[in-house]
């Protein structure tokens, strides 16, 4: 049983993506569920795919930036795989572990180009970062797609357009 907060919570954050502007007022929407779940999954698969590279390429990495690299590789891993479950209670939460990573991903690398960070010369203090640069279109397009499938315009697997005519 949900207590009182958690539902409130609940229902304005359902109520804040089903805003008309946020869907469109219901002039767009597409229903393909499997095309919109791997895409989000190839997304994340990028993320992880180039930061195992990252990790790979590295010579002696700090030990934090092989603790950042395994929780952020493992949670794109976990959602992108969680994705194509046959239940919606578990890939909605896929959905959302995947912005989690996406989300944590570009706070550190926004936060490291200000700064180097010792051990990671290369990677930080610039923006020039290739890798890092293309991570940050994918990481956004991930957050972009989530929204577009918690606002109902994009649908994602298992789920389908409950469509009338």
């Amino acid at each position: 049983m949900r207590d009182g907060v958690s539902t409130s919570v609940t229902g304005r954050w359902r109520r804040f993506w089903s805003t008309p502007p946020l869907t469109l007022n219901g002039w767009v929407a597409f229903n393909l569920p499997t095309t919109v779940s791997a895409a989000g999954a190839a997304l994340l698969l990028a993320i992880a795919g180039v930061h195992g590279y990252l990790w790979w390429s590295t010579p002696d990495p700090p030990a934090a930036f092989v603790g950042y690299l395994v929780l952020l590789c493992a949670a794109c891993v976990l959602a992108a795989a969680l994705m194509f479950a046959p239940r919606a209670e578990i890939t909605g939460p896929a959905w959302y572990l995947g912005s989690v990573a996406c989300l944590s991903f570009l706070v550190v690398y926004l936060s490291t180009r200000a700064d180097v960070v010792a051990g990671l010369t290369g990677l930080t203090g610039r923006w020039d970062v290739a890798p890092g640069s293309a991570l940050m279109g994918c990481a956004a397009l991930f957050l972009l797609l989530h929204a577009t499938v918690l606002s109902g315009i994009n649908v994602a697997h298992p789920q389908w357009q409950n469509w009338h005519d």
